[in-house]
């Protein structure tokens, strides 16, 4: 860290002094403070070492991940927020939506209440939004995912069977008897006599 310090605080003197390697400063009072540069310079050297790739990489990596509906992380985010404002706030609505999508598809009885949920979340992206491709590509990501996970695959194929399965569940019928025990009964067609094998 103390050679990255120096080697940082080296250079910050040669930008001062305005030998900047031919890229020059143009007048001494249009200079940012150094500790500003300093510490730029350092986060911007310590983030290629992490990443491994240089800041041209990076950033073409999260325009890419961004433009094609996937999750950023956090880092990724306040990279973006640092460089590229516009397409921060994209992506900002782009995550919005999509949340909104996993939010409802969560709350869906039967595989059929899903995909109308997907088909009325992309029909409401405006065709004259600037970012309707950023968004559409998120919500596609987003159904994805959800079809693949394990918590589609349980869903009922449509409502009829999903009402089936909840009135399948509220059949039973607690008593309390005499006695203070509890008693269950079935509805008398999923009625069947208990036959112990004696």
């Amino acid at each position: 860290m103390d050679d990255l310090y120096k080697e940082g605080v080296d250079r910050m003197n040669l930008i001062w002094n305005g030998k900047n390697d031919g890229q020059g400063i143009a007048e001494r009072n249009t200079k940012i403070p150094v500790e500003l540069q300093l510490r730029e310079y350092i986060r911007s050297v310590k983030e290629e070492g992490q990443r491994g790739e240089s800041k041209e990489a990076y950033a073409a990596r999260i325009y890419a991940k961004a433009y094609s509906g996937q999750k950023l992380t956090p880092d990724e985010m306040r990279f973006l927020a640092r460089t590229n404002p516009e397409l921060y706030h994209k992506v900002l609505r782009a995550q919005a939506a999509r949340r909104e999508l996993e939010r409802r598809l969560r709350n869906c009885s039967s595989k059929q209440e899903a995909q109308e949920v997907f088909a009325d979340a992309i029909s409401s992206v405006s065709e004259k939004d600037p970012d309707r491709d950023m968004i559409l590509q998120a919500l596609r990501q987003a159904f994805r995912e959800f079809t693949e996970s394990g918590e589609y695959q349980r869903l009922p194929e449509n409502k009829e069977e999903a009402e089936k399965e909840e009135t399948g569940r509220n059949l039973l019928e607690f008593v309390q008897n005499e006695s203070g025990y509890q008693e269950t009964y079935l509805p008398e067609e999923d009625w069947k006599p208990f036959e112990a094998n004696a």
